[in-house]
């Protein structure tokens, strides 16, 4: 992996080094055409600023060639030619911020796929494939076709044998690269010799993922400062090839180098597809990259051939200037044209964009489809420094409905004349051929050569002025001195001619600055020339020596200490500094290259041996001298660790492990690095292993001895001692049987059983011979109870079990011999899982009265070990959640294995009788109970003789010996109609309520027979009624007693006669009651019988009234069984009884039960007066009864006392009489008035 890492890193390095946008570089320059003198066209005919459409579309042929490259980084490994296509298409023009200005730009992604092929690649020995994804985006501005961002992603992948499924992902990594100002490869209008200058920021962010680097080691940021040179004109040519696109003729090959003057590679532009034909990338590192043009598809043209002809475009906007060159803030007119094959473009709204001065004009084009305009050429200077014009700033005409876009360029001069031939050597070609080796000089670090060195010149004349200039000649004085005269052709306005002058370097030349003088038209024929003080130039020429490399090596050391290669000595014999470079042979064919500015490194070795250094010393020139030395590094022992165990029981074997060793300054493969041997040992894995295991059949000491041999021969021994022993006894794991299977755990290695269920454990022990037979076998069933354990004798042991409580139960079983020397302690795990309880279900719905008992009996079943500690809890109202747990059904109300429950009021009640077992496991069942109203049975009694009642008489009725349920007797309401009273004025004296309450005082009765009716309703809606009938005599007529006053005579004599009456009376009575003997007491009660209110009428006992005439007898005071279940404060149970000064007029107590009654408005009839407060009999000594109230008290304690008191002679009716009394002469008749 390693190595696979390093080769990425080579790869990504690579790309790092040469974006696919961003191509440059060349190690050899292309040759000078052989003629001497070469014209180029006018300014109009160089070369200018293309322009591209959406859908122009490239495509390159691309190798990799990078073998030298991983000879020199330390990988082993071999790799052919990458080789693949790579896609450059256009496919957006938009606005980008750039320094504070809206600029228009192209948007060019670049898709690439590349691969060694199959068996193309060698990784530590394994064949495969090595396949490279590229794909990327430059943003290129439109004025100039400078760079102002490039990012692109590369995925490089290794499939060892060419198998895609054992593909290994190398790395996938994001280069994002940005230029401040954009970086300008070219400037228009180009044309051969032009060289220019740059400074520049760029700063390139890496991310991505890798299993083998850091991406972010990628990271670069700082300022640039590069020159290019246009050196050669014609068909792209390198080496002897040739692109596959033929139609490239007239190409200009484009050097760069870095302010250092290394270079950083070439491309040839080609004009008619509007960019390059050739890119290379050759770095001094050991690495070749080419992009061969082989397709071009522009878009919206004619003609194509996309192998070597590019056609015409439909339709395009070109652009005329008034002139070739223009001073600075010279107004000029700039004309359109916007047609094409395809025809004009006539009234269309253009877009005229001077970016450099953020001039912004909007043209439309006339019927022809052109257009004029009139624009400042301003005083602005672009950021390339030109030797062929002061300024170039770029010219846009773009139609932004179509995308369609005009270029040009503005040239500035300071001086514009009719003819002004110039001698420019900033345009000068110079190509130095030392050792058969051409290379292209450049004047940013200036003209170097040595003795014997070839210097070839292309020295370029030009004319700036405005006409062409006449015929003359050119001379040229070489640094020995010669003078070279040749003939100049007349030159056209803003072009140039070029001869070529070679000049080789003496052996003796000395050193220091050598002179090319050069002048145009020496014998001033060119009368027209008016400026003359450029007519002459010197090209200075600056001849060395090669360095002098000295090195000292401080070597003799160990390895991995530093050897000192010290060649801080050198120097350069024609002055400047000096810097070097070390190869230094890190493993044989392997080579590390160290820079280092002042000359001295320190280096450490892995290995010892004699290592190769070769050190190259460059001067200030470039120029370099090689001296090689040897470093001698001293060989290391191997080390090694043996591990062995330091007891062991006899007959056992016994593992001596060495592969704890090795050699730190080895060479070998890993694991070759040491050969281990073991003196006296018989070695399962034979003598020369790192391991050795032997059987140890003696007891005692037992000597154990190692030898280490590294590749150099060093040895080192490591000996130890260990002691034999006794041997424990060996115990096989634990088995579990059930039904006579032996049982396998599941994947977690559980056996899963039940409580309570019964297995069998088996294990099987071993030991020598000797101690076999008494072996104790010992178990602990479970690691949740430590003091279960069962012993058994013997080599195996089989023993019963069941566990009572569920979960995870770790078993233990262990053997021990008679020294006491147990076994390994073997364990399972059993998991026991809980069994639920059930619950048998409770039936169906079942009736029951109100407060009337029913019992339910829960059958629960479990296993044994839970079936005592089962709960059972009943839940008497499951549709409510008493216990707020966010269940309704499971609240325990009553627990147990039995419930008895009743329940006061109708409805259905939901139970539900839930088991819980200790595990939390439960079952549940439910019921509904069908809670059925008892109907109330009414029944009136009196505490007036009803028998003796007269007219104008009070008297007293009551209900409250009505029956029904304690809970219902408490909210009965009685309703009584009396026939001799129409309450509600219907003119019906029956059907309509005359008095609510449990008593009824009617007063001033009139005479006649009246039927009184008394109904009983419960909160149910159940009632029944009951009917007495009273008579009430006619008063005595006016005068009755005076007549009779009269007949007697006088008042004494009416006395007399009232006496008489009374003993007469007193003697009928006696005589009456001997002869009717015990008839049953007629006042007993006055009911009549009555309609059953309900077929379940009577269900429930209930108290009885006296048997004696107007007694009441008091229920026993009973206490709410559900007062615990209804937690709230009581009514006055006896309520309904106390007696209230009402009128006739009362609410309907059956309001509740009847939603649309409404309440009807009765007229008073005969309201009563105001009770006089009655404060009954003394309290008994135990108190005011259970429940009672002083007001009830004063009503019912005296019937209270005559209930609780027997053989009491019952209290007499009270008849009131509000008639006033006459005298009455007739005896006879006050007789017949009392029916005696």
């Amino acid at each position: 992996m390693f190595k696979q890492r390093c080769l990425a890193v080579i790869l990504i390095s690579i790309m790092f080094i040469a974006p696919l946008g961003n191509l440059n570089d060349s190690n050899k320059t292309e040759t000078l055409a052989d003629i001497t003198i070469s014209e180029s066209g006018t300014l109009n005919g160089w070369p200018d600023v293309p322009t591209w459409r959406i859908g122009d579309k490239y495509t390159y042929e691309t190798q990799f060639d990078v073998q030298q490259l991983i000879q020199q980084a330390n990988v082993a490994a071999s790799l052919n030619t990458l080789t693949g296509d790579t896609v450059y298409e256009i496919t957006d023009i938009f606005f980008i911020n750039v320094d504070n200005i809206q600029t228009l730009a192209y948007k060019m992604e670049i898709e690439g796929d590349f691969t060694s092929g199959n068996s193309g690649a060698t990784l530590e020995g394994v064949s495969g494939r090595l396949d490279i994804g590229y794909s990327g985006e430059d943003i290129v501005r439109v004025r100039d076709m400078a760079v102002i961002n490039s990012e692109f992603t590369l995925d490089v992948r290794f499939l060892p044998f060419n198998l895609g499924f054992l593909g290994q992902d190398i790395a996938e990594i994001s280069f994002d690269t940005s230029y401040s100002p954009p970086k300008e490869k070219y400037d228009f209008p180009i044309h051969t010799g032009d060289q220019w200058y740059m400074d520049f920021f760029a700063s390139t962010s890496v991310s991505g993922d890798s299993d083998y680097f850091d991406p972010s080691e990628f990271d670069t940021a700082g300022p640039e400062n590069n020159s290019w040179q246009i050196t050669a004109n014609g068909v792209p040519t390198e080496d002897g090839k040739n692109i596959g696109y033929t139609g490239c003729a007239d190409s200009y090959k484009v050097n760069e180098w870095n302010q250092t003057g290394v270079s950083q590679g070439f491309n040839w532009y080609c004009p008619d597809v509007r960019y390059n034909s050739w890119m290379r990338v050759s770095n001094a590192a050991g690495f070749t990259i080419d992009w061969l043009l082989k397709r071009y598809e522009p878009a919206g043209s004619s003609g194509v051939n996309p192998t070597s002809n590019p056609g015409t475009r439909d339709i395009e906007i070109d652009i005329g200037l008034q002139g070739i060159a223009t001073l600075p803030n010279v107004e000029q007119t700039i004309s359109i044209d916007y047609s094409g094959p395809s025809g004009t473009q006539p009234n269309t709204n253009l877009q005229l964009r001077y970016e450099m001065d953020s001039t912004l004009l909007n043209p439309t084009t006339d019927q022809n489809g052109q257009a004029t305009v009139v624009l400042n050429s301003s005083d602005v200077v672009d950021t390339t420094n030109s030797s062929d014009d002061f300024s170039s700033n770029g010219l846009i005409i773009w139609d932004p409905q179509s995308e369609i876009i005009g270029a040009a360029t503005i040239v500035i001069d300071l001086s514009l004349t009719p003819v002004d031939l110039i001698a420019q050597s900033d345009a000068i070609i110079v190509t130095r051929t030392r050792d058969g080796v051409e290379s292209i000089l450049t004047k940013s670090i200036g003209y170097n050569a040595l003795p014997g060195d070839l210097l070839s010149f292309s020295i370029p004349t030009q004319n700036r002025g405005l006409l062409a200039s006449p015929a003359t000649e050119i001379d040229v004085t070489t640094p020995s001195g010669t003078v070279i005269t040749e003939a100049l052709p007349s030159i056209p306005s803003y072009g140039e001619a070029r001869i070529d002058v070679d000049w080789t370097v003496p052996a003796n030349e000395p050193i220091g600055f050598q002179n090319l003088m050069i002048e145009v038209d020496p014998d001033e024929l060119v009368t027209e020339d008016s400026n003359r003080t450029n007519n002459m130039a010197n090209v200075e020429v600056f001849i060395g020596r090669t360095p002098t490399a000295q090195v000292n090596v401080i070597d003799g050391v160990y390895s991995f200490e530093n050897v000192t290669i010290d060649a801080s000595s050198s120097f350069d014999e024609d002055g400047g500094d000096v810097t070097c470079r070390f190869s230094v042979e890190k493993q044989p064919g392997l080579i590390d290259n160290v820079d280092s500015e002042d000359c001295v490194i320190e280096y450490n070795w892995s290995d010892g041996r004699a290592w190769n250094i070769q050190v190259i010393v460059t001067d200030d020139e470039l120029d370099t001298d090689t001296i090689d030395v040897t470093a001698t590094v001293l060989n290391r022992a191997p080390f090694m660790n043996l591990s062995v165990i330091e007891t062991i029981d006899v007959n056992q074997f016994v593992f001596a492990d060495a592969s704890d060793s090795g050699d730190i300054d080895t060479i070998s493969p890993s694991g070759q690095e040491v050969t281990i041997t073991w003196p006296g040992l018989n070695c399962n894995e034979g003598t020369t292993q790192p391991t050795c295991t032997f059987l140890a059949s003696e007891e005692g000491p037992l000597t154990v001895t190692a030898v280490a041999e590294d590749d150099d021969g060093a040895i080192t021994t490591v000996t130890t001692t260990i002691d034999v022993l006794n041997v424990a006894p060996s115990l096989a794991q634990p088995e579990l049987w059930k039904a006579g299977q032996n049982q396998s755990t599941d994947s977690m290695g559980y056996w899963n059983l039940n409580e309570d269920e019964t297995v069998i454990l088996r294990a099987v022990a071993d030991d020598t011979p000797l101690d076999k037979d008494t072996l104790i076998i010992e178990w602990m069933p479970s690691d949740m109870d430590e003091n279960w354990t069962i012993t058994t004798v013997g080599p195996s042991s089989q023993t019963t079990v069941s566990w009572p409580t569920s979960g995870l139960h770790t078993l233990t079983v262990v053997a021990y011999d008679n020294d006491n020397e147990k076994s390994e302690i073997r364990t399972g795990i059993v998991n026991i899982s809980n069994v639920a309880p059930t619950i048998a279900t409770l039936g169906s719905t079942q009736p029951i009265f109100e407060d009337n008992n029913i019992t339910f009996t829960a059958e629960v079943t479990d296993t044994a070990s839970d079936i005592d500690s089962l709960e059972i809890c009943w839940d008497l109202d499951s549709l409510s959640d008493a216990d707020e747990d966010g269940v309704a059904d499971n609240d325990c109300d009553i627990s147990g294995t039995e419930m008895t429950a009743s329940w006061p009021t109708s409805g259905v009640r939901w139970i539900t009788a839930t088991v819980t077992d200790d595990d939390g496991a439960s079952d549940s069942t439910s019921i509904n109970v069908s809670v059925i109203n008892t109907a109330p049975r009414a029944k009136i009694t009196n505490s007036t003789d009803v028998l003796a009642l007269n007219e104008g008489d009070n008297v007293t009725l009551s209900g409250i010996t009505t029956t029904d349920t304690t809970f219902d007797k408490l909210s009965l309401i009685y309703a009584w109609d009396s026939n001799h009273i129409d309450s509600d004025l219907d003119g019906e004296t029956t059907g309509d309520v005359d008095h609510y309450g449990a008593e009824w005082v009617i007063t001033d009765l009139p005479p006649g027979t009246w039927l009184i009716t008394m109904t009983a309703t419960d909160d149910d809606g159940e009632s029944s009624t009951t009917t007495i009938e009273i008579v009430v005599k006619a008063k005595p007529a006016d005068g009755f007693l005076e007549s009779i006053t009269n007949s007697v005579g006088g008042v004494g004599t009416l006395v007399i006669g009232i006496l008489a009456i009374v003993v007469i009376g007193l003697a009928a009575f006696l005589l009456f009651t001997r002869n009717s003997g015990n008839p049953t007491d007629k006042y007993a009660d006055f009911n009549m019988p009555s309609t059953p209110a309900s077929q379940f009428a009577d269900p429930i006992a209930t108290p009885n009234a006296d048997a004696g005439f107007g007694l009441y007898q008091q229920d026993t005071i009973q206490s709410d069984p559900y007062a615990a279940y209804n937690p709230q404060p009581q009514a006055d149970p006896y309520a309904a009884y106390n007696p209230q000064g009402q009128v006739s007029s009362q609410a309907d107590p059956y309001a509740t039960y009847d939603a649309t009654a409404q309440p009807v408005n009765q007229t008073p009839v005969n309201p009563q007066p105001a009770p006089v407060t009655n404060q009954g009999p003394p309290l008994p000594a135990t108190g005011l009864p259970e429940g009672w109230t002083m007001e009830q008290w004063g009503y019912y304690g005296a019937q209270y006392i005559a209930a609780q008191t027997p053989n009491i002679t019952q209290n007499q009716p009270t008849i009131t009489d509000t008639t006033a009394q006459s005298a009455s002469n007739s005896l006879n008749d006050i007789l017949d008035d009392l029916d005696l």
